[in-house]
């Protein structure tokens, strides 16, 4: 006897799901891999073919063309936070939520960004690629201390709040750039600066933890290297197109700033990967801030659940929902 065939198609842009997530999807949805980063003509023609209800989106992007090739389409659901790879007003004009792993990894990515900021700190890499190749520099060596410095975050979410509790027994003074936060979500421990230019000139290191949007697209570009300390580093380990890449590499070669450490970048692979790594002091990682094995979990389990509960239900989670106006939408 032939079993009854699942009544929900989704398609998942990677070649993997962590089992905790897969066995939430088994029984109830048929699964279709795409694999990597997957090109949108390409990814298109899975959907349309899949007749897929859902997407989980783990890398590539869903181009208007990837979420109206199916009619049957009910949601999309990212395996993490940033959603920039999806079109947003695509799917909202369809009535289709976008649904985002908010809890997930935020501990992960603020673990992260303290690893970037040591690394650069007590030059882990560079001594470790020293070692491999005989040196022993123990007498010219001098790194620095975080302790006491100052940190200005760009952005207050969950992640921007978790990496301030981490410093905190480093004694750092931490300064916020946050413009869409109340007065009161502010914790006493940390400074409000109303203008992103009084924390730049401020603060030794900055760490970006904004999404990306229109508004924070080259948010930090020539300009505001100019008018950082020569002494100060950057970390990036929300999206890279919030840095203007060329004006970094510019800043470095020149001295304006002192170090960068980026987890992300304006495209992913970078094609010219040299010009960062050579323009001084820089830490690079392949956009792995969230990539735990604890992370992985989560955001697969809250990625299939999002989907489950809108395919089951109609209803998104709102907390979960990065266009909420789909609500009205609909």
């Amino acid at each position: 006897m032939n079993e009854k065939p699942s009544p929900w198609t989704v398609v998942i842009t990677g070649d993997s799901l962590a089992p905790e997530a897969m066995e939430i999807l088994s029984g109830k949805c048929r699964v279709v891999f795409t694999g990597p980063y997957p090109a949108p003509e390409a990814f298109a023609l899975v959907v349309r073919d899949e007749q897929a209800d859902g997407l989980l989106m783990r890398t590539g992007k869903a181009t208007a063309e990837v979420i109206q090739a199916s009619p049957r389409l009910k949601v999309i659901a990212k395996h993490g936070v940033g959603y920039d790879n999806i079109d947003t007003k695509t799917a909202t004009a369809l009535h289709i939520p976008v649904m985002i792993s908010a809890t997930a990894n935020y501990q992960s990515v603020a673990e992260h960004a303290l690893g970037l900021m040591l690394s650069l700190a007590q030059r882990i890499p560079w001594l470790d690629a020293r070692m491999r190749q005989g040196f022993w520099d123990k007498i010219t060596f001098q790194g620095e201390e975080l302790f006491r410095k100052s940190l200005g975050l760009v952005g207050f979410g969950r992640i921007g709040r978790r990496l301030r509790e981490l410093v905190a027994p480093l004694e750092m003074k931490v300064l916020v750039y946050e413009p869409f936060l109340a007065e009161g979500l502010f914790p006493p421990t940390v400074t409000r600066v109303r203008r992103l230019e009084d924390l730049l000139s401020s603060v030794d290191i900055v760490s970006i933890h904004c999404p990306l949007t229109e508004a924070t697209r080259h948010l930090i570009g020539a300009r505001e290297f100019e008018l950082m300390k020569r002494s100060a580093w950057i970390i990036n380990t929300a999206r890279g197109g919030i840095i203007d890449e060329d004006a970094l590499v510019a800043a470095l070669r020149e001295g304006r700033i002192a170090a960068a450490g980026l987890d992300t970048f304006e495209k992913e692979p970078p094609e010219d990967v040299r010009r960062l790594a050579e323009a001084g002091c820089v830490v690079l990682c392949p956009h792995s801030g969230a990539a735990t094995r604890e992370a992985y979990i989560r955001m697969g389990v809250e990625a299939a659940r999002n989907i489950l509960t809108v395919l089951e239900t109609g209803r998104p989670e709102r907390d979960y929902l990065a266009n909420p106006e789909v609500l009205a939408a609909g």
